[in-house]
């Protein structure tokens, strides 16, 4: 295989664009995080950062092997590899099994608890894709697909589900409604012209008011968690970041396709500004 195939294939697990993998490495942080008290195993760590990289990749492939004849109708997305018939069909389907191979291996290293939700979060990353063209609101789906992977920690490091566990699964569930929905804004025009649904076909008019919402849930939840001293910070910080960032940005009529993208990287940076507060509050 020469190397520029190998670039296509790295391409097709959207290697080049780790946003996504951020967005799903930091809840799990903040997850190993809240489990072990502050007290981080290397190991834990490495293993799920391993499986972040791993099951994200998994899912762009087999989203884009679901949507290869729809992206190369939407502007965005017409160049992704199998759009562009840049990587065969079979081929892309080995590299995710390949994926999957590497995935389970992972489960060799894992509680038995942990085990049993994996299964079920490989279920969620496998129908996300087919949602789009039967549900409504697939970002519901997706929510909690990015979310499960918190359940999974919980599940190896305590071997049980408690209540922080569920607050921290609701508060990245609301988030994760929040991004992806300024992420499927980029592409209205576009849905609006094939068979597939997204939040902002189905909310319409509501779409920045719902949003709005989840992110005041997101940060609502979150402070459930966060020690009384740190509470008021925290909502004043995020408080600010959702009026000044979020709303003023989506409330610009020119805002366009690319804006809408820069506010959906722009969560990026707030997940790791969480992260480096809770390992503040930890240590």
């Amino acid at each position: 295989m020469n190397m520029n195939k190998i670039i296509w294939y790295l391409k097709l697990a959207r290697l080049d664009r780790p946003v996504g993998i951020f967005l799903l490495l930091w809840p799990t942080l903040w997850a190993l995080l809240f489990a072990s008290n502050g007290n981080l195993k290397i190991l834990n760590v490495l293993i799920f950062l391993a499986g972040v990289v791993l099951t994200r990749s998994a899912g762009c492939v087999i989203n884009d092997i679901f949507d290869r004849n729809i992206d190369a109708n939407v502007q965005r997305t017409s160049l992704r590899p199998l759009a562009q018939n840049k990587i065969s069909l079979m081929g892309a389907v080995i590299f995710f099994v390949i994926l999957g191979i590497l995935s389970l291996c992972l489960l060799l290293i894992l509680e038995s608890y942990a085990i049993k939700l994996v299964f079920l979060c490989s279920a969620l990353l496998m129908i996300y894709p087919l949602t789009k063209r039967v549900f409504v609101f697939p970002q519901f789906f997706l929510a909690l697909a990015f979310s499960s992977s918190i359940l999974v920690v919980y599940a190896h490091t305590q071997q049980s589900l408690p209540l922080q566990a569920w607050i921290l699964f609701f508060a990245n569930f609301f988030w994760v409604i929040s991004f992806d929905t300024i992420y499927a804004m980029a592409d209205y025009q576009d849905d609006l012209k094939i068979d597939i649904y997204s939040a902002p076909k189905f909310f319409k008019k509501y779409t920045i008011p719902i949003i709005l919402l989840c992110y005041a849930l997101f940060f609502l939840f979150l402070s459930f968690l966060i020690n009384k001293q740190e509470t008021l910070f925290f909502n004043l910080f995020f408080g600010l970041y959702v009026m000044l960032v979020v709303k003023n940005s989506l409330n610009n009529e020119n805002i366009g396709s690319d804006g809408y993208i820069k506010l959906f990287k722009l969560n990026n940076y707030l997940g790791m500004i969480i992260t480096i507060l809770l390992i503040y509050e930890h240590l």
